[in-house]
């Protein structure tokens, strides 16, 4: 009687033992995951078609803010919310990307022709060793161009419609078109469009380009009719 008194204990005993154990295995700390901050690291990925199609940017900003917001959200309930990493990569990826995609945009714009322009560099306007134009910049004659430069002072400051586009920042700060006419070049605008003058900063002209070789001394051999102007 005493043995099967004993073993009944010892049974209940690993009941209770197995139960004790079974309940604290179910026993699980669950953070539910915040859908901003998804929402922000998937926006971000996302965005970096900025770098190829512009309204692309906006949603690099988007997945800032969001981003952002779901970090408040998640540092206000700890125990409850999870995706901080999410959160703050979504953030930290979006400024990163919108702010790479807005510089590339700036310097692709400024730096490469419009659609269907050449781009030329005054360095390549350079003459022959006769002092002649270059067969290759003859080629270029009534050519669509793009070429960037500086705006040579006028006396006026606004409804510009002609300048001189010269190649050195100096020709503008000294007042002085140099002694190469081959580092300036004569810009006409065309369609009624008129100009600002832009003080020290490089400004892009585009337009059908017009090659004078037989040019005299002191004359302009380079001259375009513009119908793109970039500031």
């Amino acid at each position: 009687m005493a043995a099967r008194t004993e073993f009944s204990d010892a049974l209940r005993g690993v009941y209770r033992d197995v139960d004790e154990v079974s309940g604290d295995e179910q026993t699980v700390d669950y953070k539910e995951i915040n859908t901003l901050a998804i929402l922000a690291i998937v926006l971000a990925v996302i965005s970096g078609l900025g770098f190829f199609f512009k309204p692309f940017i906006l949603l690099a900003l988007v997945s800032s803010l969001l981003g952002f917001l779901a970090l408040r959200k998640i540092l206000r309930a700890p125990e409850e919310l999870g995706g901080m990493a999410l959160a703050t990569s979504g953030m930290a990826l979006g400024l990163v990307i919108g702010i790479s995609a807005v510089v590339f945009q700036v310097w692709y714009y400024y730096h490469n022709a419009p659609p269907g322009y050449e781009v030329v560099e005054f360095d390549s306007l350079g003459f022959d060793k006769k002092g002649k134009v270059r067969p290759e910049i003859l080629a270029l004659d009534g050519k669509k161009v793009y070429i960037t430069g500086y705006m040579y002072p006028t006396d006026r400051h606004a409804g510009i419609e002609s300048f001189q586009l010269v190649r050195l920042l100096a020709h503008c700060k000294f007042c002085s078109p140099g002694t190469n006419p081959a580092d300036m070049i004569a810009v006409n605008l065309e369609n009624g469009m008129t100009v600002s003058y832009r003080a020290n900063k490089i400004v892009g002209v585009g337009g059908i380009f017009y090659v004078d070789p037989n040019f005299r001394p002191g004359e302009i051999p380079y001259s375009i009719e513009a119908d793109v102007f970039r500031k």
